[in-house]
């Protein structure tokens, strides 16, 4: 007797913005209605989830909530047995059939926990169907607040994971018109201190929780450095045209 070939579930990777529910794209939204699974991402030292309280803002979601708890361990290879855990949770609901949601804040092709968890489901679900469903980003939203181009013409605009100190050079600063910097909430100063060398200073914009209720933008170097830290935290910055 001829075995019948497990019908796989479809995945969807879904973006939902910096915080702001009124920034979803109506693909996520049509996607949140549609699926029979939802999976969002909680921190180790977080209760609640941003993009699982966003997801919470759309009505007409039916599907099954499952959060799921990610590891910040210093060791990637206990990041790595994490991602794999959580995989195999998603692995389980698409052999059923089940078409799932993996959500995440900001948009899930940009340093997102999303596609650590895709390849190890790929790796093992070679025929699985999967649709990324971009975002807006916590930086687009920042600079649309303030009505300034990130770069134009030929400009060249960077974007820089600040949570680690090794990548926050001059030399990135030299080559980038404008730098986006995420999460800065280790390296606060540092930054400041290479904006200044690399005459980047003069147009900075800092902001916290952007999208959230208790979102901050301030242009002002004193209130920036007078700022605790805050994980959620970026600083875009331009070169003075005249530089």
């Amino acid at each position: 007797m001829e075995n019948n070939p497990i019908k796989l579930g479809k995945l969807y990777g879904v973006g939902v913005g910096p915080g702001d529910p009124k920034l979803l794209t109506l693909r996520t939204v049509e996607v949140l209605r549609d699926v029979d699974v939802i999976f969002s991402v909680v921190g180790v030292n977080t209760k609640n989830s941003i993009s699982g309280g966003l997801v919470d803002s759309v009505s007409g979601c039916t599907g099954e909530r499952v959060p799921l708890m990610f590891s910040m361990a210093k060791k990637m290879s206990d990041r790595e047995v994490c991602w794999q855990e959580n995989a195999d949770l998603i692995i389980e609901k698409l052999k059923q059939g089940k078409s799932c949601a993996f959500v995440t804040i900001g948009d899930p092709l940009l340093f997102s926990t999303y596609t650590y968890v895709l390849r190890k489901i790929t790796a093992k679900l070679k025929k699985l169907t999967v649709e990324t469903v971009p975002g807006i980003t916590s930086f687009q939203a920042v600079a649309a607040s303030q009505n300034k181009a990130m770069v134009e013409d030929k400009q060249i605009l960077a974007v820089v994971p600040a949570w680690t100190s090794e990548v926050v050079t001059d030399q990135i600063l030299e080559a980038a018109d404008t730098a986006v910097f995420l999460k800065t909430y280790q390296h606060k100063d540092a930054i400041l201190e290479s904006l200044k060398r690399n005459n980047m200073d003069a147009d900075i914009v800092y902001a916290e929780r952007m999208g959230l209720s208790e979102q901050m933008i301030t242009d002002d170097i004193s209130e920036i450095q007078a700022r605790d830290n805050e994980y959620l935290s970026l600083m875009i910055a331009r070169k003075n045209s005249k530089s």
